[in-house]
């Protein structure tokens, strides 16, 4: 089964919650006034990004979800490493 990974650079998030519209599954405004990506990792602490894998049925919603963020800080690659969006 394939499995791609949606990277949150969350620093860079305003908030819009157009992603929780889009795939309230996956995303959450948070306390602090920005989205978290549900059940995500911190992979760069530095720069706050955070990553979750999701299977082949939950990708068409979150490139949605990308797609609609208006500062951009969604990011979609498959499992090779491959960015989608």
């Amino acid at each position: 089964m394939a499995k791609y990974f949606i990277r949150l650079k969350r620093t860079e998030c305003i908030g819009a919650v157009s992603c929780e519209a889009m795939a309230p599954m996956h995303w959450k405004l948070a306390n602090d006034g920005k989205i978290d990506l549900i059940n995500s990792k911190l992979i760069d602490k530095e720069n706050d990004i955070w990553e979750l894998e999701i299977e082949a049925k939950d990708l068409e919603k979150n490139i949605d979800a990308a797609k609609a963020c208006p500062v951009f800080v969604i990011e979609i690659f498959d499992e090779k490493g491959n960015k989608i969006i």
